[in-house]
């Protein structure tokens, strides 16, 4: 049983890696707000983006976690430019 367990996590694992192959960051964004005014952006541009929130150990307080939580922003590839000048717009 905890082999079978241990293979669907590394099949898991393996998928994501995997997906992220074509893809490229193009902004990583500190805090709720500064997120959400990029994704906007790209949705705006109809840019389709994935996120990746990486873990946040430490010792700021639970309620501040919003303002601190780090978002990294990926696009494909060949749309990174188009959405780099989507991110530097007004």
């Amino acid at each position: 049983m905890i082999g079978i367990l241990v293979f669907v996590i590394a099949c898991a694992v393996t998928a994501k890696l995997i997906s992220y192959k074509y893809w490229t960051c193009i902004y990583s964004a500190f805090g709720n707000e500064n997120y959400f005014k990029a994704v906007a952006k790209l949705e705006r541009e109809g840019i389709q983006f994935k996120t990746k929130t990486p873990m946040n150990l430490g010792s700021e307080s639970f309620q501040k976690r919003h303002e601190t939580t780090q978002y990294d922003v990926f696009v494909k590839k060949e749309q990174k430019h188009i959405a780099q000048r989507a991110l530097n717009k007004n």
